[in-house]
């Protein structure tokens, strides 16, 4: 297959707001099918989701920080994570054996030339400088999935492709934290931050776990309450009308019945510090957020001693009583088919605030930016 040596591509090379910062270059070599690893695939990209994440990184760390001896005017990269598009080649581990010398993988589900949602390795892109956001990318194959079922007569998919685009990573996300929350039928569940791309999903999952008989408390600001109600949360907190968090709860009847298990968005360590009044003893505080913390070198160490010191610190040095892990999900394709399941059932949908031309990425990431 013939593809042109250069593409165009929504690339930075510093730091800052990617309003201003991410540029559209049309000279950037298109990664070919000998690029590939043995477990690779190839993808003409068609959709990407913008990710919270991604935009914090640009802002605080730049291009390609984990390329620790480049020479920073030689650091570029490429923006995003998430996307759909169609399969264009597949390294030598991913497609099933076509010869008699049995080599090839096991994936039958793919298929070349047929569409396919995913996510990329962040942290190979944070090393590499590899990004979705471009007319081709490369991805692994274990975070790829077909967008259409295999076998003839499946039912269609219930979301269209643009939906699936961002789908992949905070849906993975969401299904791995509320298993590792050790969530089960009938407890009661915060989810704090709920109305982003990864707790719209966390409202859906824990709820699909949880069951009629569990009761579902969520954060978000007043704009979104009716949206995170319709999710399936049984009561909603305005966080800006009860600042701080950890004050209203503890003086809530959340004091009298505590949680049987809390799941951060937003990364606030208050909660955490103040949890024994509200989350019951044994249980477990996750946190897949850090939107509160400095994205730089500093930052980063501070964060990862934070962490730690939450982990693992006795209480009669200070600790908090109470469970904490902070969990950094990886899509794979036992996540991916689980989301499939729950959309083709109907348990879980996608939440699309607006769709942007490849050209009007800088207005749609300033928008997402103020809004």
């Amino acid at each position: 297959m013939f593809l042109p040596p250069t593409m165009r591509a929504w690339t930075y090379r510093t730091k800052g707001l990617p309003s201003t910062t991410v540029k559209l270059e049309s000279d950037i070599r298109t990664p070919q099918p000998t690029d590939l690893g043995p477990d690779d695939v190839l993808v003409e990209v068609h959709y990407v989701a913008f990710n919270g994440g991604v935009t914090s990184g640009i802002q605080g760390l730049g291009p390609r920080p984990l390329a620790f001896f480049l020479r920073q005017q030689d650091r570029v990269a490429i923006a995003e994570f998430e996307f759909a598009g169609r399969l264009i080649a597949a390294g030598g581990n991913v497609l099933p054996a076509t010869t008699s010398s049995g080599a090839g993988g096991g994936r039958k589900d793919l298929k070349i030339g047929e569409l396919v949602t995913g996510f990329m390795n962040p942290f190979k892109s944070l090393r590499t400088g590899a990004g979705a956001l471009a007319e081709y990318a490369i991805a692994p194959a274990k975070s790829v999935v077909p967008y259409q079922l295999p076998g003839d007569g499946e039912e269609p998919p219930k979301l269209s492709l643009a939906e699936w685009a961002g789908l992949g990573g905070v849906g993975c996300t969401a299904i791995q934290a509320v298993e590792r929350a050790r969530i089960k039928a009938g407890d009661k569940v915060l989810i704090n931050g709920s109305s982003g791309g990864a707790g719209v999903m966390m409202v859906q999952v824990a709820r699909s776990v949880i069951g009629p008989q569990g009761k579902l408390v969520a954060t978000c600001s007043a704009a979104n309450v009716e949206l995170v109600k319709s999710l399936g949360a049984d009561e909603v907190i305005d966080y800006r009308q009860h600042s701080p968090l950890h004050t209203y709860l503890a003086a809530s009847e959340d004091a009298d019945r505590p949680f049987d298990a809390i799941i951060d968005n937003v990364g606030i360590q208050e909660l955490f510090t103040h949890s024994p009044s509200y989350l019951a003893p044994g249980k477990k505080f996750l946190a897949i957020g850090a939107m509160n913390a400095e994205f730089s070198v500093r930052g980063a160490v501070y964060l990862v001693w934070l962490m730690l010191w939450n982990q693992f610190c006795p209480v009669i040095f200070g600790g908090v009583p109470r469970k904490f892990q902070f969990y950094s999900a990886e899509p794979d394709l036992p996540s991916l088919e689980m989301l499939r399941k729950m959309t083709q059932e109907g348990t879980l949908r996608q939440v699309i605030d607006s769709i942007w031309e490849f050209e009007d990425v800088p207005k749609a990431s300033l928008y997402i930016f103020v809004f």
